[in-house]
């Protein structure tokens, strides 16, 4: 007897899972090389798929307001939420400039690991305490200090003087 059209469905939903599971670190893989080859293709299509629907997407907010707010709250609590929220006040708030991805990871790296003021040579109260030294001229990062360090610090870097 043939199968139905659900039964056809439910054996290729059940084939594609198993092979999912099996496959999982190869999928991954593909996908990752298919966003980094397409970015600026996936970003126009975010870019319409926002523009078309933000009633849509203002409806589902309003609906599940609560759930997002807990939603963000645990992810800011996650090693990515910090290290996005770090990033993000460096680069708004303080106006910190960095050449490239790898300058700001290495400087990302080593606010993270120092635990003693590079000026004063005291030991960081709490993570509150540590702050990002940057030239107020042109935004290149210098040191990481403490905060009394930060408040006393009003010095060009070298490359402004000049």
């Amino acid at each position: 007897m043939p199968l139905s059209m659900e039964e056809k469905k439910e054996r290729r939903r059940i084939s594609q899972k198993k092979y999912s599971l099996a496959n999982k670190e190869k999928l991954k893989e593909t996908n990752k090389e298919y966003r980094d080859a397409n970015k600026e293709k996936m970003k126009e299509k975010q870019k319409e798929y926002r523009l078309t629907n933000k009633d849509k997407m203002k409806e589902y907010r309003l609906a599940n307001k609560e759930k997002l707010k807990e939603y963000i709250k645990e992810y800011q609590q996650t090693e990515t939420g910090k290290k996005a929220i770090t990033i993000t006040n460096w680069k708004t708030k303080s106006k910190i400039k960095f050449k490239d991805k790898q300058e700001l990871e290495f400087y990302y790296n080593t606010y993270i690991n120092t635990h003693r003021c590079t000026w004063c040579d005291v030991d960081f109260k709490n993570n509150k305490d540590r702050c990002l030294d940057h030239c107020h001229i042109c935004g290149l990062p210098r040191a990481i200090i403490c905060r009394s360090c930060n408040l006393k610090d009003e010095v060009p870097c070298v490359s402004c003087l000049l």
